[in-house]
């Protein structure tokens, strides 16, 4: 079995997500659009329903780049089938989660991304999937070598912090997830969006990718992950993709709604 599938099997829900996902397959009443709520919100759950739908079984036309079409495109059964799989992964008490603040600042970044994507025209879903997924190499080395990982994190800059992964695995996260994303059948500008989301915001061909760029930089204003060097200039980012530095606040106001409503949903804090 190629490697990027065996990690995908494997990866586990959040607890939050899991449990939603099995409260709500319990009931015979509930439908995909139940399902696929609480799906958007894990990665590892959208990983999953993304690439099924991305496979050649269902033959899609085009690449499926967030996971409200993939729920739509596979149906109630299968999707709930893909929920209950991941969050039974739970039931191994050896499950990496991933690094500190992994799952808080990948839905923050997919709030962000969100929020950014409608202020531009672009597919909200799509950057919102691309948000949610953006760090999922971070888990996949943090799952290979954790003390190897969480000494890189620890470098002092961003180019410190690529040379100290290159030094433990060969590889940085951005580009091991890129890689999975590539092998699990996800579209071109999903892939590059996740290589280059540590690049400069002009490094991207697709303006999915520069979204994301702006949306890691308005996380890490909420939900900083440790250990992470100085934050970027806001001001630059969103100069850049055409969003005028003065809708920061509403930026801001914008991403904390959106959290908000993902909290409720799991019945976490935001």
């Amino acid at each position: 079995m190629h490697r990027y599938t065996q990690e995908l099997l494997t990866l586990p829900a959040q607890p939050a997500a899991a449990e939603q996902v099995l409260r709500i397959v319990a009931d015979s009443r509930s439908g995909v659009a139940e399902v696929a709520r609480v799906v958007e919100t894990d990665p590892a759950l959208a990983a999953r329903v993304m690439r099924l739908a991305n496979s050649p079984l269902y033959g899609a036309t085009g690449r499926v780049s967030s996971t409200r079409h993939a729920t739509v495109m596979l149906g109630a059964d299968t999707v709930r089938a893909l929920a209950v799989s991941a969050a039974c992964s739970l039931l191994d008490g050896r499950a990496d989660h991933g690094p500190d603040g992994f799952w808080r600042h990948a839905i923050t970044t997919a709030a962000a991304a969100a929020v950014v994507a409608a202020r531009i025209g672009l597919s909200t879903a799509d950057a919102f999937s691309v948000g949610l997924l953006h760090d999922l190499g971070a888990v996949l080395l943090h799952r290979r070598d954790a003390a190897a990982f969480d000494a890189a994190t620890a470098a002092p800059t961003i180019s410190d912090q690529v040379a100290a992964e290159l030094a433990a695995f060969g590889v940085t996260h951005a580009a091991e997830g890129a890689a999975a994303l590539d092998a699990w059948g996800f579209p071109a500008p999903f892939v590059e969006a996740v290589a280059l989301h540590q690049h400069g915001v002009e490094h991207a061909q697709h303006a999915l990718g520069r979204v994301l760029r702006v949306a890691e930089a308005l996380a890490l204003e909420h939900a900083p992950m440790p250990g992470y060097p100085t934050l970027p200039d806001l001001d630059r980012l969103l100069y850049a993709i055409g969003v005028p530095p003065g809708d920061l606040d509403a930026l801001e106001r914008e991403i904390d709604e959106r959290l908000e409503r993902v909290a409720e949903l799991l019945g976490v804090d935001a």
